[in-house]
């Protein structure tokens, strides 16, 4: 397995830096308009009823898609309580709505249908508890591991502890551990390790390494501007990570820029914050390769994948 630290960075004359390159083609794709961002890995279908198997459509699929991060799989309390469980106490539920028609005879003795619009809260089934739930099994993608993302990820003594327990990617860090869904759930490697990276990028902001505010703020408030940007800085570090891979831009880019649109929106498209947010995430790229957090980061990234940068840039 090939160790990314001893590849030798070029000695051409080129003095470009690989990752503002990074920073400035992810720029370049989001002024190209809405990118919708795909979750990378299965989710086992379209949202859908547990109890009824009644597949959700229109506004509440899309809703349900964005709002839930679990298994699409959801419930109401009285079907909880119907099969002898119950919902999660502090558990929040997710608004949907139901169109439907009634008749009702008109004095010329006519039949008018007046539709009208009714809601219910469902929950995933994650906030389920007194169940025994049988839940899907998706057909597992066949992949091969990366070896140059794998020498990075096995490279950093200080790592978070990686688990593999439920189809969620998040960082704990009271634990100091990333939680990552099947590899073979993902759709293809690349994007696994995306996915891994920007957790690990997250775990370099706990207090033991570069003890960054930001990610102290996101896991008090979520929502608050620190989330936002922890979120940039973290999805930057995974762009950048998969640069010094040589993970292709083409396996990556896209999602990486409708994810990032999603949270300059939340602080109102400052573009100046993903500038700062890569700031951080050098620091972070740095801590992960083992080498000073104010080193020059090209320093690590494959002589080809530079070269192949500079000739996309020009």
């Amino acid at each position: 397995m090939k160790n990314i630290r001893n590849i030798t960075p070029s000695t051409g004359t080129a003095k470009a830096d690989a990752y503002q390159i990074i920073t400035d083609r992810i720029l370049e794709k989001m002024e190209g308009g809405q990118i919708p961002w795909q979750k990378p890995w299965h989710t086992f279908g379209a949202p859908r009823n547990y109890v009824s198997g009644h597949v959700y459509t229109g506004i509440n699929a899309f809703l349900l898609h964005f709002l839930c991060d679990g298994m699409p799989l959801f419930m109401t309390f009285r079907q909880a309580k119907q099969l002898g469980g119950h919902i999660r106490q502090g558990a929040k539920g997710f608004p949907i709505i139901f169109y439907n028609v009634i008749e009702k005879e008109a004095p010329e003795g006519e039949t008018k249908r007046i539709p009208f619009a009714s809601y219910s809260t469902v929950f995933n089934i994650a906030d389920v508890e007194g169940v025994n739930l049988v839940l899907p099994q998706a057909a597992p993608a066949i992949h091969e591991p990366i070896e140059a993302a794998e020498a990075i990820v096995m490279g950093w003594a200080e790592r978070p502890r990686i688990t593999h327990m439920d189809q969620n990617a998040y960082y704990v860090p009271t634990t100091d551990s990333v939680n990552m869904p099947a590899f073979g759930s993902f759709r293809t490697a690349e994007l696994y390790y995306q996915t891994l990276f920007h957790e690990l990028t997250h775990a370099t902001g706990h207090r033991c390494r570069l003890n960054r505010p930001d990610l102290a703020e996101n896991m008090a408030v979520k929502g608050a501007e620190g989330y936002a940007r922890e979120e940039l800085t973290a999805e930057m570090g995974a762009a950048f990570l998969c640069g010094a891979a040589g993970i292709s831009p083409e396996a990556t880019d896209d999602n990486t820029a409708a994810y990032l649109q999603f949270w300059l929106g939340k602080l109102k498209g400052d573009k100046t914050l993903l500038v700062k947010a890569a700031s951080h995430a050098q620091k972070a790229l740095n801590l992960i390769l083992g080498q000073s957090p104010n080193e020059p980061t090209d320093q690590p990234v494959v002589q080809s994948q530079l070269e192949e940068s500079n000739m996309k840039a020009a």
